[in-house]
């Protein structure tokens, strides 16, 4: 068997790229349609990790993915990661589990970032992706208020009512509302820039819209509000990045169903207001207060933040400091203006645009939601780790034209 490192790019060659797509799809929405965890765990090594792993090994341009700013950055956070697992006795991660974490990142990114280059590619599965959660979204319509009968009143609606599962068999059951929230939000963007930028026939557009009312249906009762402030975020910042036809009629709808609705619910929208930030300032205090005991070198790697029987800070940016110290959100903080830089530069494209919303969105959401990114691969991946490789992907043209080679 010739083992010689394959000098043919990853976008011309179409078994990586169909490999990859397979792999892709099952990880980010086999969540929705496995009930078991191992199951899906499985199926994520099987189908996307070992390609990838097995990939590189015939590729001599897979390093390339990270000879830029961004992609020493990630290197560097990642590094970063290990050494704190290794010198800090406080870490609750062990270098060799640590190590994993960060192989099976770096081998999602890089998976990710090798299909952005195949346009048509990475846009079926954008698609795919998005069909599957649209119709994750009307089943749990259907079998929860169908089948299940449960009221569309606000106060229950608001209380046990929040969605997170179908409520059949485990399928669908993303266990918490926040992260159900933010899960479906990304596909609701996602959902936007495919009705934005593309040119579809009057029963495509319908059922784009279809897609579209579906996915953020969903976000809206999840009743997760750092959820629907960071899905309202990016969807505008999206618009605003096209400014097409399509962008100025959604713009001119959202306005305006927001004034219905801010006339329509006024009691509703009281309520949450006086909620606040549902203890999490008191969290942030703490950690303030503490700030003096971890704020060099951390704390350790996964350790917990315990405050009155929470976990975590509340705030991605926050639990960060709290485990790696100022080094490492230092590191994690200019890998993010660095892919907006990135994002920002290349917004001529309309993948660029894409990334630039997924990645304001993870931004907002990690203010006040999302608690841990260096783990097993979850929901969050998704969130986070998505427009981090699909921004690292995006080649400036300014210095390399794009390939787009249709794969058939």
């Amino acid at each position: 068997m010739n083992l010689k490192p394959l000098s043919k790019p990853y976008e011309d060659s179409k078994i990586w790229l169909y490999l990859f797509g397979i792999g892709l799809f099952t990880q980010i929405s086999g969540l929705l349609y496995n009930n078991d965890g191992s199951r899906y765990g499985t199926q994520s090594y099987l189908l996307l990790f070992l390609p990838v792993a097995i990939s590189i090994i015939f590729h001599k341009n897979a390093i390339n993915t990270f000879r830029q700013p961004a992609g020493v950055l990630l290197l560097g956070t990642f590094s970063w990661v290990i050494i704190i697992s290794i010198f800090n006795s406080g870490s609750d991660h062990t270098p060799t589990y640590s190590l994993k974490l960060i192989s099976l990142l770096l081998l999602y990114v890089f998976a990710i970032a090798i299909y952005a280059r195949n346009q048509r590619a990475f846009t079926w599965l954008l698609i795919s992706t998005v069909i599957a959660a649209s119709l994750c979204a009307c089943l749990t319509y259907y079998y929860q208020y169908l089948v299940l009968g449960k009221p569309l009143v606000y106060k229950f609606m608001r209380g046990g009512g929040r969605l997170r599962e179908i409520g059949w068999h485990g399928f669908g059951d993303l266990k918490n509302p926040i992260i159900a929230g933010l899960y479906f939000g990304s596909f609701a963007i996602t959902s936007t820039y495919l009705f934005v930028n593309s040119k579809l026939k009057l029963w495509q557009n319908i059922i784009a819209i279809l897609a579209m009312t579906s996915l953020y249906t969903y976000v809206l009762l999840s009743f997760s509000r750092g959820a629907l402030f960071s899905t309202a975020t990016a969807y505008f910042v999206l618009l605003l990045l096209y400014l097409n036809r399509k962008s100025w009629i959604l713009l001119f709808i959202t306005c305006l169903l927001l004034t219905i609705t801010t006339y329509l619910f006024v009691p509703q929208l009281e309520s949450e207001w006086v909620r606040g930030f549902s203890g999490r300032g008191a969290i942030w205090i703490n950690w303030f207060e503490h700030l003096s005991e971890f704020w060099l070198f951390g704390s350790g790697a996964g350790t917990d933040l315990i405050y009155r029987g929470y976990k975590h800070a509340h705030s991605l940016y926050l639990q960060l400091w709290y485990e790696y110290g100022v080094v490492g959100i230092s590191f994690f903080t200019l890998l993010l203006v660095s892919l907006l830089k990135k994002g920002w530069r290349c917004r001529t494209q309309p993948l660029a645009k894409l990334g630039l919303a997924l990645l304001v969105f993870a931004m907002v959401s990690m203010i006040s939601d999302i608690y841990a990114i260096i783990h097993r691969p979850s929901p969050f991946w998704v969130v986070v780790w998505f427009p981090v490789g699909l921004l690292l992907g995006i080649e400036d043209r300014k210095s390399k034209e794009i390939k787009t080679e249709l794969i058939y």
